[in-house]
């Protein structure tokens, strides 16, 4: 296990602590003036607080020290018990310069001439005496405690030596005062804090500037477009000029006095070129170099809100630690790359789906101790975390070296729910295999408990990193050998590149990062394969629709001419999508939806072009998945749909209460309910006929237990496809290993019983 490393947060302490120094500062000079403010004090009490606890959680102990002492003058200040007088400014401001020394240099080994002992031993005194000059006196290794020092008796021995002591204006705290103020200017602030929402509404303000220069670069290729409309202008009256020349010459009926005009217009025609000539390339070059400012401007300002992701990967150690624990796992966990930046709103966002990675990966990868030792593995299983940037992505990978995933298994458990047809189970690729973890709902857990396999963690991932963060996700299993999950997030949210495409009068813009690449085919190109069509690439069969249908939009016929399509690729699918042209591809700035907008279907954002039009931007994993089920591989959804009429379930609990209450969850919910008091009763009920779509049932019933019930519906051929979910008050991992045992689909244990949970799980095992 990693160990928590303290001088990580060292830098971040640093940047506080020059707050906290400050006011300090500040709050002593005027304190001075106004003993009794008492606000004044609780603020500086508070902040000196602050700066104890702060500094002894990164290991920075003579900071907390000092600070710990100064806190406990501030606190017999507040109460009281001791008055504040200007003499004892000295002492604080030679702490304050003692704790920014400290904080520069990180705790690192001081000078000599430091004299912490010295320091603390002269605020201790202070503290406990009220007196600058008893303070003044104290010094560690002079003989005398600082709690000696501060008695009568120890004052009296001192009374000599205060006598011919020198004044407090000579004392070592005095000599420091008297340069505090120099070293206050010429101290160098590396630092400064900035609200989150401040730097948001600069990055808009960015976003805006940016979608100027995508105008001005616009607007500059129309210049160039006009140059050229007046060159062939040029060419035209060239010929015009030559014709008129030589019926003027010929002595042509109404030429006469032509020449001039036409002298005057060509010279006009010239001198027009010429000036727009200059003033095109003067504003091309002018539009360029703002190009490079902007581009200078938008990457400095989106590195303004970047954070190294070790603020979200330092969290993790603990929370392995405590996986660990609870799965009876031993897992060693290794951080790689923790320094590398990510924007700030990212970070947030990826924080949930590297746990529902990582906790899959204790759970289902990492083999227990004793299986791993039989298959030659160390005992302890290995997760890594690890970041890198490549280009304009952020690459984080979890991998571990565990049990890996099985493809048949996923194939034949996606073919019993309905995920797929048998024809396509037959031609799926073992990688392909894989993939299907990511669709909704899908699991290949033994059985659904509260926290593991409801099919809800992948799922989870796959729409944060793809449909939140726009990024991709890809994922490699060797069998016996381990998982590698690997997430490419884009390093900001605002700005990505896309192709933009068009359909009838349309134009639409799909991310690049999806599109894996284009193509033309013709009406001879598409072929027909599993009813649905298909064009052939690298001896592979990929599903093609038009974009068209999918939006809902009419396009144009093929007609015999070739078209554009876009192939995707994503969670192991691949598809085509047909469109009338590409217009091109360029960087955009990603525009959210209100949040009266947020549900509609296949709409990612929205973007402005250069010409000023707004365009929506594609949202690739909705695309696909509606485009599916157009193409007829959604087999269970549509099964689904063609049915009719309410679901019914059976209770088997002999506790009326809760009975009652699973009764009323289901009503609520839509659903018809039967009941039954003890397992006996239930399998009677199922034996004479009826028609239940599920099975809640409790463990400890009187006559027939919920395992032997359990069991007895699993082994009868006529009842065994009915779901049986378990609602129980026995906990422990051999009581769930029973379940498991005799077939329970689901155990749900009532201490973490909630009716959200009951219902999902219920739908989700009667949805196919």
């Amino acid at each position: 296990m990693v160990e928590f490393d303290r001088k990580a947060f060292i830098g971040k302490f640093q940047e506080e602590a020059s707050e906290y120094l400050q006011r300090l500062n500040e709050g002593v000079i005027t304190l001075e003036g106004s003993p009794d403010d008492r606000e004044l004090v609780e603020q500086m009490l508070r902040d000196a607080h602050t700066l104890k606890g702060s500094s002894r959680m990164v290991g920075l102990i003579e900071i907390s020290d000092i600070a710990h002492r100064l806190e406990d003058i501030m606190v017999k200040v507040r109460d009281g018990s001791l008055v504040y007088t200007p003499e004892m400014s000295d002492f604080f401001f030679e702490a304050l310069d003692a704790i920014v020394y400290l904080t520069d240099n990180a705790g690192t080994e001081l000078p000599e001439e430091v004299d912490l002992s010295g320091l603390v031993a002269r605020l201790t005194t202070l503290a406990e005496t009220g007196d600058p000059k008893a303070a003044a006196a104290a010094a560690a290794g002079d003989g005398a405690s600082a709690t000696e020092a501060g008695s009568p008796a120890g004052a009296s021995a001192r009374a000599a030596e205060a006598a011919h002591a020198p004044a407090v204006a000579e004392t070592p705290a005095v000599r420091k005062h008297a340069q505090r103020e120099d070293k206050l200017e010429s101290r160098e602030q590396t630092t400064i804090r900035v609200r989150a929402a401040q730097l948001d509404m600069l990055l808009n303000l960015t976003s805006e500037v940016v979608i100027s220069q995508i105008k001005a670069e616009q607007r500059a290729q129309d210049f160039r477009s006009l140059q050229a409309d007046l060159g062939e202008l040029r060419q035209l009256w060239m010929r015009i000029r030559a014709a008129l020349g030589a019926a003027i010459d010929e002595g042509a009926d109404g030429t006469e006095g032509l020449l001039e005009d036409v002298d005057a217009l060509d010279s006009q025609l010239a001198e027009l070129r010429k000036r727009t000539a200059v003033l095109g390339k003067d504003y091309v070059d002018d539009v360029s170099r703002a190009s490079t400012v902007v581009a200078d401007l938008q990457e400095h300002g989106m590195r303004l809100r970047m954070l190294p992701v070790s603020t979200i990967f330092d969290r993790f150690p603990r929370a392995m630690r405590d996986l660990a624990k609870q799965y009876n796992k031993e897992v060693d966990f290794v951080i790689e790359g923790a320094d590398t930046e990510l924007d700030k709103k990212v970070l947030e966002e990826i924080n949930d789906p590297l746990i529902h990675i990582m906790r899959n990966a204790v759970d289902h990868g990492i083999e227990p101790p004793d299986v791993r030792e039989k298959a030659g593995k160390p005992r302890a299983g290995t997760i890594r975390l690890a970041a890198r940037q490549e280009g304009d992505h952020i690459v984080v990978e979890i991998s571990d070296d565990g049990a890996g995933i099985d493809p048949e298994a996923v194939r034949q458990t996606a073919l019993r729910k309905g995920y797929i047809t048998e024809s396509e189970a037959r031609n799926m690729s073992d990688r392909e295999s894989v993939y299907l973890i990511f669709e909704s709902g899908f699991s290949t857990a033994q059985i659904i408990t509260e926290i593991s396999g409801r099919g809800v963690g992948m799922d989870v991932v796959r729409r944060f990193v793809v449909d939140r963060l726009k990024g991709a996700m890809d994922v490699e299993s060797e069998l016996g050998k381990g998982t590698t999950f690997r997430l490419r997030i884009p390093l900001t949210l605002a700005i990505i590149r896309a192709l933009i495409l068009r359909i009838g009068e349309h134009l639409f813009a799909m991310p690049t990062g999806s599109i894996e690449e284009t193509l033309r085919v013709g009406a001879d190109d598409i072929l027909k394969g599993e009813g649905r069509e298909v064009v052939r690439r690298q001896r592979r069969n990929i599903p093609i629709v038009r974009l068209g249908d999918v939006l809902g939009l009419s396009h144009a016929d093929l007609d015999g001419a070739k078209r554009p399509v876009a192939i995707v690729g994503f969670s192991g699918h691949r598809m085509g999508f047909l469109v009338d042209s590409f217009v091109g591809e360029q960087q955009i700035v990603i525009k959210t939806l209100g949040t009266h907008l947020h549900k509609v279907e296949n709409v990612a954002g929205v973007t402005i072009l250069g010409a000023g039009e707004v365009v929506v931007i594609l949202n690739v994993p909705e695309l696909m998945t509606n485009a599916r089920s157009l193409s007829g591989t959604r087999a269970a959804q549509k099964a689904k749909e063609q049915q009719e009429g309410p679901r019914k379930i059976l209770i088997c609990e002999d506790s009326f209460t809760t009975r009652e209450l699973e009764r009323s969850i289901f009503e609520a919910a839509g659903y018809l309910v039967e009941v039954a008091t003890d397992g006996v009763m239930g399998l009677k009920r199922l034996r004479e006929g009826l028609a239940a779509d599920a099975v809640v049932t409790d463990v400890q019933m009187p006559n027939m237990t919920g395992f032997e019930l359990t069991k007895a519906i699993k082994s009868d051929a006529k009842l065994k496809k009915i779901p049986v979910i378990i609602v129980t008050s026995l906990e422990r991992d051999e009581e769930k290993a029973v379940g498991i045992e005799v077939g329970a689909d689901a155990y749900i244990t009532k201490s973490v019983f909630n009716q959200d949970t009951l219902l999902e799980t219920v739908e989700r095992l009667i949805k196919y």
